[in-house]
């Protein structure tokens, strides 16, 4: 099975690459270093460097990863840290943090030769996978090399379960290759237990998620920001993390509310930025009077939405708001990362489908910390029942920003597990 595999995937690394020009169109950062997908033009390392490699999709992963890796290099200054991601973003974000203070390539292809090209370039004493980050070639070549696998920040949702459960059979041998999983909630541990994975390799360390903190200056930056978008005269509503088919639908429900409300400004950041045109275009036809972030303008008095079409500041634009849709949850994408508003006493209004997002998802809305708008209409009565009682919605943004606090200790956690492989 495992070679059927392999040469499908060595076979299509032309089509791989035509994706990869088709989705350039519109990120062209998707046209860059090809040859590291396929093994080629990797950093370099000494003999006697020894590496943690941590691998990180994308944005919301790299996010994960940036805790894992501070605390390595207070905890383990003599290692060097590899970090992998596969998108654009997730390789711009990791940069904005980090700079050259990590090594950094996109993960290659999952095709034997490429894989091994890397192995044996970095030699890592552990492999740290973010998530649910599982290829079959990825973990056999570790396997090969007696390198240590961790599943960290683990989960498995229950319609992901299921899919796997279908093919449990063939799974068993890339699970055997993990050394250990640390799974985000119990019932992501109970999920990986059913598809055969062995127990005494199981651990519940928590989401690390919770463990964010605000800087300093991300804090300052809200504030400048607020003052900037005259927040103190007119409510700011930032939908975060929209995929296709929400902007419209968030749009429209602006339109409605700004009859109740004539002041309400609508910060709306799409989650991916070959779509940016695509969104204000959007605005621009609906007849609203947009300004984009990217072009440094100043927020006019009829400014009426500003379209957050830059990187690496979704944190900042959520502490200046008042209220924040998170986005992905309208469409059955499984939701983002709603602990990003409650840390900033920010009250969240989500769309049902949470499924990525189930235990805090669950937490908040039992908290009161968030509510769930079936549709477009219920998201108009949501926001503006917030709009209309500033006790409510205060009070609702204070209780998600203890909830996170509650549930921190993850990253703790971790590092323990960690111990016996960082020796």
């Amino acid at each position: 099975m495992r070679l059927i595999y392999s040469f499908l995937m060595t076979v299509s690394v032309p089509f791989l690459m035509a994706r990869l020009w088709w989705r350039g169109r519109h990120l062209p950062d998707y046209r860059e270093r090809w040859a590291e997908r396929l093994g080629f033009s990797l950093p370099s390392v000494t003999p006697e460097q020894r590496v943690i490699w941590i691998h990180a999709v994308s944005v919301g992963e790299v996010v994960v990863a940036a805790k894992i890796i501070r605390r390595l290099q207070v905890d383990y200054p003599d290692r060097v840290v590899l970090v992998t991601t596969t998108t654009p973003t997730g390789s711009e974000r990791l940069t904005q943090e980090f700079g050259n203070r990590v090594l950094h390539t996109y993960l290659p292809w999952d095709i034997p030769w490429a894989l091994s090209r890397l192995f044996k370039r970095f030699r890592p004493e552990a492999l740290l996978l973010v998530e649910t980050e599982l290829w079959p070639n990825l973990l056999r070549q570790a396997h090969l090399r007696n390198t240590p696998v961790m599943l960290v920040n683990a989960r498995l949702s229950a319609r992901s379960a299921r899919r796997y459960a279908r093919i449990s059979k063939p799974l068993l041998p890339m699970f055997d290759a993990l050394t250990r999983i640390c799974a985000q909630t119990s019932a992501d541990a109970k999920r990986f237990a059913a598809l055969g994975f062995d127990t005494n390799k199981l651990s519940v360390t928590g989401n690390l998620k919770f463990d964010q903190s605000l800087s300093e200056q991300q804090v300052s930056q809200a504030a400048a920001l607020r003052e900037q978008w005259g927040a103190g005269d007119k409510p700011i509503l930032v939908a975060a993390s929209t995929h296709e088919g929400e902007e419209v639908l968030i749009i429209e429900a602006y339109k409605t509310l700004q009859i109740r409300h004539p002041n309400l400004t609508l910060c709306l950041a799409p989650r991916h930025p070959d779509r940016f045109d695509h969104v204000y275009g959007l605005l621009l036809k609906s007849g609203l009077k947009p300004s984009r972030r990217s072009e440094k303008q100043d927020i006019e008095p009829n400014t009426q939405v500003i379209l957050a079409d830059t990187m690496g500041e979704l944190v900042t634009l959520l502490g200046a708001s008042d209220i924040a849709i998170m986005g992905g949850s309208f469409m059955p994408v499984g939701g983002h990362n709603m602990l990003e508003v409650a840390q900033w006493s920010v009250p969240v209004v989500t769309g049902p489908h949470l499924f990525n997002f189930s235990y805090v998802s669950r937490l908040l809305l039992r908290e009161h910390a968030m509510l769930v708008a079936q549709d477009g209409a219920e998201l108009v009565e949501v926001i503006d029942h917030l709009l209309a009682d500033d006790a409510t919605r205060v009070a609702m943004g204070q209780r998600g920003a203890s909830a996170v606090q509650k549930e921190k200790g993850a990253l703790e956690r971790l590092f323990k597990d960690l111990e016996f492989l960082l020796r």
